[in-house]
């Protein structure tokens, strides 16, 4: 199977130049870059030494491969615009939460080429450790996603649309909503002018764990221990911060589930109705 020499990229930012990056380092033509702005598609066009457009009409017709970066809730008109201009090209994006099948009513070929890591511009992802998830239409378009993926990657994952939405909440668990309880850390350590750097090995420890086992066997803690003496000091703590309480409740009681969070806090709601 011959190896595409026509890929064009649409949208500019940090997927898609993290994924042209790797494309061109690995010997795979960017083509040309299309994108709204004009400013990011010329920067981008410029380093992968491609063509650049604002106008999807000036598309390659003769594209081999169009990589649809662009958002979740601009994927399926993008798709449906360039396809007629390029009616004969495989159309995939890059998105974990949103179906190939969005593609479906306009493009022949379609599928997805969906890079399971979070993309800064500050960091270079480790390309041999990040999961591609490709599904497409044709079985031949799924070989080469795959192919392409070995290339410039090493892990590969035929995923179905339905699998990959479900993969898409477990990623926002184990990242986002991890990433967002570090903030949280960070805010409450910044309050008491401690250095957040106090928690790093902790937190680099508790990955360790989590990767070596199941995390749930790893769980430790006031909330897994059934310490309420604990937990209720933290709790009035937190009273000052309602958002982060709601939270701390929310994650203890989904780690055990048998804690008598409830009797707290009808208690503290009948000492505040007291107090009035």
């Amino acid at each position: 199977m011959n190896l595409p020499i026509r890929i064009v990229m649409v949208g500019a930012g940090r997927i898609a130049t993290h994924l042209g990056r790797r494309l061109r380092a690995k010997g795979l033509r960017v083509v040309q870059v299309l994108n709204r702005s004009a400013a990011p598609a010329q920067a981008l066009a410029t380093e992968l030494q491609a063509d650049w457009s604002d106008d999807w009409s000036n598309i390659t017709p003769q594209a081999d491969w169009v990589i649809l970066a662009v958002r979740d809730d601009a994927i399926a008109d993008v798709g449906a615009q360039l396809s007629q201009y390029a009616p004969d090209s495989l159309f995939t994006h890059t998105s974990g939460a949103t179906p190939g099948a969005v593609l479906a009513p306009y493009c022949r070929r379609y599928g997805v080429f969906y890079p399971l890591q979070s993309f800064s511009a500050e960091h270079v992802p480790l390309w041999s450790k990040v999961p591609f998830c490709v599904d497409a239409s044709q079985a031949e378009d799924l070989a080469f996603l795959k192919k392409i993926a070995k290339i410039i990657g090493n892990l590969v994952y035929h995923i179905t649309d339905e699998q990959r939405a479900v993969l898409h909440i477990a990623a926002v668990f184990a990242n986002n909503f991890a990433n967002h309880c570090f903030a949280v850390a960070e805010r409450i350590m910044e309050q008491q002018g401690l250095p957040f750097e106090m928690l790093h090995p902790l937190m680099e420890e508790t990955l360790i764990k989590a990767l070596l086992d199941s995390p749930e066997h790893m769980q430790t803690g006031p909330a897994a221990r059934g310490d309420m003496d604990t937990i209720q000091r933290h709790l009035q703590w937190l009273q000052a911060h309602p958002l982060w309480r709601d939270l701390y409740v929310d994650m203890s009681r989904s780690i055990n589930p048998a804690l008598p969070l409830g009797e707290i806090e009808a208690h503290e709601k009948l000492k505040v109705e007291s107090e009035k």
